[in-house]
This record gives structure tokens, sequence and C-alpha cells, in this order.
């Protein structure tokens, strides 16, 4: 059967039409042919077919006309016949099948009512908040009658106060830069048993473990020192923790974990943070730290830390993903230097109050509240932000 990507007709469907009139085939058994309807074929056929008048006869109206197959592709007398005629050419109906189309998709489906609600209830959200358009989809239905296709053609066409440059999505990716100077490497000795295959080998034995995404994100250029993220990816819920360090360095990081695993408990945290997949950043080079109890390092491990291959972040693409919410709010350059950790909480409970259309359009925070509890939402200060208050522009970190 034909998907419903192919329910517009193909030329190679008409070409098939014509070959089948000519041999006189019912509208029944060309639909079979190509897999569509006979009235789809009988309407293929009376629509597109072209007319070729008649030379001066006292009876120029054929009475065949009038009944299937309604032209004159197969008919005996054609070569001979002085009367008006109808015929069937694949080339032809293509031809007018494009320019229809065409036509059909210049004119505007939409009021004028329709643009003043979109003008004043969504465009000021994507304008002054940076909603996406998948998030004014999510929110705002019943004010958009047509697809996104169509939304980002209007705005092209400007009926909207929305411009492309309002659109966080609609940008040229920037290549990112080889640089050659010396960078630091971890001690290769650490990465034993926490390569990337023993991540994918451990997740064979442990499909249903919690996988968590880390990395950083640095505020000034460059990354010259003072505060950055620490950023925390859960996979199963899309949810995103933002922590507040000093400095981009391994000490600063294990203090972190050993606050998540104050404020969570020990059964808590090891559930949560059952596997953790990070980058090879110097500030991640002291695993056991991470994976252990910092009151008992000769514990059981708490949990599983393992590493990417290098220059292999598509491994944890996701978190990378879902970086540039941030980068909406703190355009790369901008220091974090005035920001505390009550700011990142509020910044990633905005980001996890954004819909995802890989969610089916719900939150990563209402999925985490069914999957995670919100007791521990509540211990990690992530609360949920109504859909129109959603900010994610500069303007959500400016202070008095």
């Amino acid at each position: 059967m034909k998907t419903p990507k192919d329910k517009h007709m193909k030329f190679e469907d008409r070409l098939r039409i014509q070959e089948m009139l000519n041999q006189g085939c019912s509208f029944t058994q060309i639909g079979k042919a190509i897999n569509k309807n006979r009235t789809t074929v009988s309407r293929e056929v009376i629509n597109h077919r072209y007319f070729r008048k008649a030379s001066a006869v006292r009876n120029p109206d054929c009475e065949l006309l009038k009944k299937p197959p309604y032209v004159c592709n197969a008919c005996d007398r054609r070569a001979v016949c002085h009367k008006n005629r109808f015929l069937y050419e694949a080339s032809i109906a293509e031809n007018e099948y494009k320019h229809t189309l065409v036509e059909s998709r210049s004119t505007l489906q939409i009021t004028k009512e329709q643009i003043a609600d979109i003008n004043s209830t969504i465009a000021p959200l994507m304008i002054e908040k940076h909603h996406s358009v998948n998030q004014m989809y999510a929110n705002h239905k019943d004010l958009l009658p047509f697809s996104k296709v169509t939304f980002y053609r209007y705005i092209d066409l400007g009926l909207f106060n929305v411009r492309n440059i309002d659109l966080a999505r609609k940008v040229r990716f920037k290549v990112k830069k080889e640089y050659d100077t010396f960078r630091a490497k971890t001690n290769p000795r650490i990465k034993l048993d926490r390569f990337y295959t023993d991540f994918q080998d451990y997740m064979e034995l442990h499909s249903d473990a919690s996988v968590v995404e880390m990395d950083t994100v640095i505020g000034t250029a460059g990354g010259k020192g003072g505060k950055c993220f620490l950023t925390l990816f859960f996979r199963s819920c899309k949810l995103m923790l933002i922590r507040l360090l000093p400095y981009k360095k391994a000490q600063y990081v294990n203090a972190e974990f050993d606050k998540l695993k104050s404020i969570l408990g020990d059964n808590e945290y090891r559930r949560l943070f059952a596997v953790i997949l990070t980058d090879n950043g110097t500030e991640f080079s002291d695993p056991d730290r991470i994976e252990s109890d910092p009151l008992n390092a000769s514990a059981k491990k708490m949990s599983h830390l393992f590493y990417c291959n290098p220059n292999c972040s598509w491994q944890k693409g996701a978190i990378e993903k879902n970086h540039e919410y941030i980068r909406y709010i703190l355009p790369k350059g901008t220091s974090f230097a005035g920001l505390t950790q009550e700011d990142c909480d509020l910044l990633a409970s905005h980001i996890n109050s954004v819909p995802r259309l890989s969610l089916n359009n719900s939150t990563p925070f209402d999925l985490a509240l069914s999957l995670l509890g919100r007791d521990v939402l509540d211990k990690l200060n992530i609360s949920r932000i109504e859909p129109d208050d959603v900010n994610l522009s500069p303007e959500l970190l400016k202070k008095n």
C-alpha cells in the first residue's frame, strides 16, 4: 500500500494512466495498477484531459465522451474522426497539476483577524521571550490553524511582527575552529574500564540504568578562568541541571557531586546517577571521587562514570544540543561572574519548561515529575514555569 506521503499523483502514475487508457482499460483496472481509488483516476482524467475542436461537421459532439473513460485515447475511429475530441496525455496533466499546486500555495489561507490574534498573543512571546515555533504549536495550537512550514512562509512574507531574526533555530551554525595550542590532558590510566566501548557493554547488561550526560559551559571567551556551569542531563526525561562552579577544575566538580550526594541521599543518588557519561576534560579527571561515597571511599561504587571517545561529542549529543537553550539567554562571551546558584536554578527551570517535539510536546519537567518524583525536583530546586511565562531571552537574568 502507498504511504500517506504518496497521496499526490506522481508523473509515473500519469504515464501509467495514459498507457492503460490507450489500451482501453477501465478506471478500476487502472486504479489497481497504480494503487489508487477508481474515483481518483476518474477525477484525474476529467480534470486534466485536453480538448481538440472538431472540423466543420453537422454533429460535432460525440456521445461516447459522456461515459467512461471520457477520452478518445483508445477509440478505433480516432484517426479518421472529425468530431470534438478529448484526450489524456501525461506530460500535459503533470504541467497542469504543478501550475495548480503553485497557484494554491501562493494564496494566503489566513484572515486579517487571525493575523491580528497572532501578532497580539504569539509575536510578543517569540520576540521578547524567545519562544520557539514548536513552543507556539504546543501551547497555542488553536491560534495556528496551519502547518509549521506555512507559518515560516508567512513570516518570510512579513505578515507578522515576528521576523526571521527572532527565530532562534533559523540561524547558520558556525563551524568550530580547530585549535592547535597546547591543551592539558587527563591521565590515560583513569580511563581503564571507562572507555565508550565499556559504556556500551555496561548498558547492554543494565539497559534500565539511568544515564546522565555531563559537561561544562564556560562564561568568558576562551574559558580563562572564573565561574562556569556544570551541566547534568538526564537522558530518560531530558531534564537538565545547572550547577555553578567557581572555576573549571576537578576539585570543584567533585565538591558539587558531594553536595548532590548529600542533598539526595545515597539511595536516591544511586538511582538517578547510576551511569554518568562525559568528555575528556581535565575537570573530570577524578572519576573515583565522583563514583564513590565521600564519607566511605572504600565502599561499593555509587555510580559508574565513562568517557566519550576524543572529538566525538555526538556520543553525548543530547546535552550538547540542550546547551543552545543556555546560549539563548547567556550568549557566548557573557561573563557568569554576577550569577548565583539561585540564578542557575531559575535558568534551568525555564529551560526544562520548554515543550519538546521529541517528547510529544511535553516538557522535561512534566516527564521528570513522573519519572524522578516531586521530592527530587524540590530538592534540586527545579520548578515548573507556566507556558507563556517561559523566557529564553537575556532579560531573564538581568538584575535591577
